[in-house]
């Protein structure tokens, strides 16, 4: 029903009238689309489909439908996909939204499929301006250069400035020791008259953040300083 240069829409839902209707809207306007009643969907195909964008009908709101919802999103190998999620729902199910929900899109219902097909397309392209260049990755640990955004396992990593330069610079450079000395003059510049334990300050709130208590990422290099692993 695809091919593998598409970008492959896959929708879930517990509906089949819903499911019938946005596969026939959207294939007429050009769409490859993918679809799995949620009650019957295998997990590990979400993977081997490898979608761009999830359709997610969310409009009963209860709590198995949060919980597949907040799984996707948070899932590290959609996220290393680039994997969209977008969300459909009712204004009444909005208000049973919990908290902290997270997504890329909402489209109210009912639906439009022009307004659909303009949110798939804007998630699209916002994912193809992200080159590799502008995207560094090891395991599930992403810095997403243009926006300074720093995602673990599928989550945000909330960092200071200071923090994020530190660690970019150290995974840009991974298998490279670098001395105290020098991360301090390249991260905060030769006028810095504050001491070294500045370095190991930043460093260490970084692992938390990131969880890296072990050194699976950072390494302590002794007599050194500090490396990003090779």
């Amino acid at each position: 029903m695809f091919s593998q240069t598409n970008n492959h829409i896959l929708i879930i839902s517990e509906k089949p009238r819903l499911i019938n209707a946005l596969v026939q809207d959207l294939e007429t306007l050009g769409y490859t689309i993918l679809s799995k009643v949620q009650s019957e969907l295998d997990m590990e195909n979400v993977f081997r489909w490898q979608p761009k964008i999830i359709l997610f009908d969310l409009t009963d709101s209860n709590s198995e439908e949060i919980k597949v919802c907040q799984w996707l999103k948070n899932n590290s190998q959609l996220e290393n996909l680039g994997t969209k999620l977008i969300l459909l729902a009712s204004e009444e199910s909005l208000k049973r939204f919990p908290s902290g929900l997270e997504f890329d899109d909402l489209a109210l219902m009912p639906y439009k499929p022009k307004e659909i097909s303009f949110r798939i397309d804007r998630l699209l392209e916002r994912g193809e301006q992200f080159s590799e260049k502008e995207v560094l990755k090891i395991d599930d640990l992403i810095i997403y250069l243009a926006r300074y955004e720093v995602r673990r396992q599928g989550k945000t990593v909330e960092l200071t400035l200071k923090e994020y330069e530190l660690l970019k610079y150290l995974l840009t450079h991974r298998g490279r020791a670098f001395t105290r000395e020098s991360i301090l003059n390249i991260i905060w510049g030769y006028d810095y008259y504050g001491g070294l334990r500045t370095v190991d300050v930043h460093i260490r709130r970084i692992r938390a953040k990131i969880r890296d208590e072990d050194e699976a990422y950072i390494k302590t290099v002794r007599g050194v300083g500090y490396m990003f692993r090779d």
